[in-house]
């Protein structure tokens, strides 16, 4: 099966797959050296942007480790359990997210700017390739969902 897909065009749910996978990591890298800047930093707007970009990560770790590992497989179907995904629907948590990266991305754009501290710039690029990866794991077509075996 893998072998006739492989040269297609992935899907939502390969995009999602993938943010979700790469960014264990990243939470990780951001929450421990968010921590080292902020500690270091004198400026307190980016102490303020390191300390809460750190804190909000450690939370988007739990929320990986509840909603991701038990409904990643149903997010863009009609079996998903999750209240979010019942009430709110896929497409608009797929655009929050996107836009939570996006806002990270233009305050650590902003904090390079004004600090020229690498470590805002790595984060400002970090945050702009999670929300690319969102925005093609938003399912604005029918047909861009799959089917779970």
């Amino acid at each position: 099966m893998l072998s006739e897909s492989f040269i297609s065009w992935p899907d939502a749910k390969f995009f999602l797959r993938h943010v979700v996978m790469m960014n264990y990591g990243g939470k990780v890298y951001s929450v421990l050296r968010g921590i080292e800047v902020a500690a270091g930093d004198i400026d307190p707007l980016n102490r303020a942007l390191f300390v809460s970009y750190s804190v909000f990560m450690a939370l988007g770790m739990y929320w990986y480790t509840r909603f991701w590992l038990d409904d990643l497989d149903t997010y863009y179907d009609d079996r998903s359990n999750h209240y979010l995904t019942k009430t709110i629907g896929n497409i608009p948590i797929t655009l929050g997210a996107a836009m939570y990266y996006a806002i990270f991305c233009g305050l650590f754009a902003w904090s390079y700017i004004e600090i020229s501290h690498p470590v805002s710039m790595s984060l400002a690029i970090w945050n702009a390739w999670c929300c690319i990866n969102l925005l093609f794991a938003t399912p604005f077509h029918k047909n861009d969902t799959i089917t779970t075996n």
